[in-house]
């Protein structure tokens, strides 16, 4: 109040007030929700979803911009001083080292050996002729060695004493050790090495005695050249050995090494064949250790970036090589390296992952409270919120791992859009793939294109997957997936301006990711049933086979339950299409909802054959029991039978609490009275009710009213379409009156369209048929067969005495929550 005059309002005041109280509303109702609907463990385990995908996305190292064959518009420049390895040069350089590193040649101590060993021999034979030159002679010719007389005569001489033996063995051995130093090797193998070294090196056969000499390749003879082979021989010989036993030793050194008879005193130009032994043996293994300890001494070449270099230079029509690739992958590994060390680098990264950790909490939060509104079950039990986070997290997951080719993480998307599609329902899974998308797309560390292709991927498999009725179906639904991602990813490559290579490339990814992940659903759809509880149509379509051990087992022991299921289930199917409900699961359910009477078939009506009711036999309270028990009977039938989770709701709540009206009368009716007529107390409604819970889907909800308005029809006397419709809408209206679909979803114009569709099968079920005319004969003996009684009704006999059976029993398991009052006055 300002001046005495109380303060007006003006039209902007009442809309921002009204703003207020709007979101005040819309605040409460959110907090209301959260603590109705949302367990304590579900929302641990949604925050510990949040934890876990931050570090994933913070583990590791950043993703990178570039990518191979992609357009560079601007010159990219190095961030920090790094150091990348030049592998073409390395490559050369090691080549070079390999092409210098020396052949190895191993001394052959067998072939020095063996000349030993022959020179010795003949001394001792000289020692033993006792100066005889020709019996030496001949002796020596045995052994095959040819001496002529002064050699023979030499050879005694050295033979005459020890100082003389001695000696000749001293000549032996300098013979020896000059025959070693000579460089006589065999060609190496060309399949081994086929370049030819500057330099190799001798080496002894025993390690202890040295690593060898180095030689130039130059200087060796090869014991394929036999005159080379004499040359040496001769030297060697005329060297050490006197003047008579030069020739002689000069021929047993060339047939020692060119392996050929000692009388052979003219070999060939050239060793044609056979095995010739050299001074020094070449080795395969020691040259091919060489060449790669020589490659390995080579140093990996380095080339040298400074801060603020250009690595790559930006012009229209640049694309990126693999090798200027692997160059800023070097670049971007040392900046995250120096961005631990460096504080303004770390404060930098620092501030960046704090902002990640912000958009990745509001898209959490985002995907908690989208769930929360539209599926808020998944909330109420722990067990499924971890199985939603788990399939999210690792969807996340490998799309962090296969970031370097961030299109394979379309199929992931794509594969969790079908299954949430089928666990749950597709306004749902769009929301969720949507956060999904968001979430790959902070993983990969991609921009808003890939958030394009994997939306329009992850839409596609979702509103054309519908209904799995068949093995084919989701692997025509990952092809629809794998066509709309091929054209997002064309379409965001042209727009983005990269070359077409890359284009065709990312394509092609995203495209067979698409693909491989419908037949991975396809594979693994039986699992992930299982695991979350639900049933496709493709399994409900099983079920519905008639040759299943349940069914036939209801058709042996309860043949009326079974024909009364086969009626429900067509009506029940019919009705579910009429207000776009899932009519298949509303026709498998009806099929096995009374699966519970298979233990006890003879208490119920539809499978009475005699006039006497077994109820007759017993209390009204237990005759309640029995009729209620069929419940608790067909749970445990069905998880006996392995029967899909998803059909255990039609078996509990097809009666909901409904009164199990006729035996509530029954016991009223047997209460004592007064004198006044009336009872001596009230039977309490409460005692004769079904246990529950009510229909918590439209799916079981029609089934409930399916269920009592065929009962009630079956006990007309005149199933008239008039009458049919009356009926219906008199047990449609005291299911709602009674409360019974307070816990389900649906409206009351769904519940009209129901009505109509259910007064259209009845009315099908129970038509006319025209009455054929018989011979006068015929008909004259019928007459007077037939006995006198009231046919104002219309009833025959036959039908006469089904009432008056299902009078006295009750209808059994329907009379008091499917027939509506005048019918039960009537069946009194």
């Amino acid at each position: 109040m300002a001046n005495g005059k109380p303060k007006t309002r003006n039209r902007g005041d009442f809309r921002r007030m009204d703003a207020r109280r709007q979101f005040s509303e819309r605040r409460n109702s959110l907090r209301r929700r959260l603590f109705e609907h949302a367990h304590p463990g579900s929302v641990l385990i949604w925050c510990g979803f949040y934890a876990v995908i931050l570090v994933i996305l913070l583990a590791g190292a950043a993703a990178m911009p570039w990518h191979l064959n992609q357009y560079v518009e601007q010159d990219i420049v190095a961030r920090v001083d790094f150091e990348v390895e030049d592998p073409v040069r390395t490559e050369q350089e090691r080549q070079v080292a390999a092409s210098q590193a020396p052949d190895v040649y191993v001394r052959n101590a067998a072939l020095l050996v063996q000349i030993r060993n022959r020179l010795n021999e003949a001394l001792a034979l000289a020692g033993a002729t006792d100066g005889d030159v020709g019996a030496l002679t001949e002796q020596l010719a045995a052994a095959g060695w040819v001496l002529d007389e002064p050699s023979a005569k030499a050879l005694l001489d050295h033979a005459s004493d020890d100082e003389r033996s001695a000696a000749f063995e001293q000549l032996v051995n300098r013979l020896i050790d000059e025959l070693s130093q000579r460089r006589l090797v065999n060609r190496p193998d060309p399949h081994v090495r086929p370049e030819t070294p500057r330099t190799s090196i001798l080496r002894p056969a025993d390690p202890e005695h040295g690593d060898g000499m180095e030689v130039l390749t130059s200087q060796l003879r090869y014991v394929e050249d036999t005159r080379a082979v004499r040359q040496i021989a001769d030297d060697t010989a005329n060297r050490v050995m006197p003047e008579p036993l030069r020739a002689p030793v000069a021929e047993l050194i060339t047939a020692s090494i060119l392996g050929l008879p000692s009388t052979d005193a003219s070999p060939p130009a050239a060793v044609a064949g056979g095995e010739a032994e050299p001074v020094w043996r070449y080795s395969p293994e020691a040259t091919l250790a060489a060449v790669q300890q020589a490659r390995a001494d080579v140093e990996t070449y380095r080339v040298r970036y400074e801060q603020g270099a250009v690595l790559v230079r930006g012009a229209s029509g640049t694309v990126l090589s693999a090798a200027e690739l692997d160059v800023l992958r070097r670049e971007h590994q040392a900046y995250l390296e120096a961005a631990r060390a460096d504080p303004d680098l770390w404060r930098e990264r620092f501030l960046s992952q704090a902002g990640l950790a912000v958009i990745l909490l509001l898209v959490t939060a985002g995907l908690g409270i989208y769930t929360l509104r539209y599926q808020h079950r998944i909330l109420q039990k722990p067990a499924r919120t971890l199985g939603l986070t788990a399939l999210l997290t690792l969807i996340v997951l490998c799309s962090r791992l296969t970031m370097a080719v961030p299109e394979f993480s379309v199929g992931f998307v794509v594969m969790a859009g079908l299954l949430l599609t089928i666990a749950y329902n597709p306004r749902f899974a769009f929301g969720a793939v949507g956060m999904l998308a968001l979430l790959v797309v902070l993983a990969t560390g991609r921009n808003l294109g890939l958030f394009f292709i994997l939306m329009a991927s992850g839409t596609t498999s979702i509103f054309w997957l519908r209904d799995v009725r068949s093995r084919s179906r989701i692997i025509a639904v990952g092809l629809a997936a794998a066509a709309a991602a091929l054209l997002s990813s064309l379409a965001v490559g042209l727009y983005e301006g990269q070359n077409l290579k890359y284009i065709f490339e990312h394509a092609a990814a995203a495209t067979g990711s698409a693909i491989f992940a419908g037949f991975l659903v396809q594979g693994f759809l039986p699992h992930f049933e299982k695991l979350f509880g639900i049933a496709t149509s493709m399994t409900l379509l099983e079920w519905c086979d008639a040759s299943r051990p349940l069914l036939r087992l209801l058709a042996q022991q309860a043949p009326g339950t079974y024909s009364h299921a086969l009626v429900l289930s067509q009506i029940c199917d019919d009705a579910a299409e009429s207000i776009g409900g899932n009519g298949l699961l509303a026709r498998v359910g009806a099929l096995y909802h009374d699966i519970g009477k298979i233990t006890k078939p003879d208490y119920f009506v539809e499978n009475q054959e005699a006039r006497m009711s077994r109820h007759d036999r017993l209390s009204p309270t237990m005759s309640l029991l029995v009729i209620t028990g069929h419940v608790k009977d067909g749970l445990e039938l069905a998880r006996a039978y392995g029967l899909p989770r998803v059909l255990h709701q039609f078996i509990l709540e097809h009666h909901g609490t409904t009164v199990v009206r006729y035996f509530h009368h029954v016991a009223s009716e047997a209460a004592a009275r007064t004198s006044t007529g009336r009872h001596d107390r009230e039977v309490a409604e409460s005692e004769f009710r079904y246990p529950g819970p009510k229909p918590r889907s439209r799916e079981s909800a029609i089934l409930m009213l399916a269920d009592g308005c065929e009962g009630a029809v079956r006990a007309l006397d005149e199933a008239t379409a008039g009458r049919i419709e009356s009926t219906v809408h008199q047990v449609v209206m005291a299911r709602l009156s009674d409360g019974q679909f307070d816990d389900c979803d649906i409206t009351l114009r769904e519940l009209h369209i129901i009505e109509g569709s259910i007064v259209k099968s009845l009315a099908a079920i129970h038509h006319g048929r025209i009455k054929y005319p018989k011979a006068k004969a015929s008909a004259d003996a019928e007459r007077a067969a037939e006995p006198a009684a009231p046919k104002s009704s219309g009833e025959t006999p036959a039908m006469a005495e089904q009432s008056e059976v299902a009078g006295k029993s009750g209808k059994a398991d329907r009379p008091a929550d499917t027939q509506p009052s005048s019918e039960v006055a009537r069946s009194q």
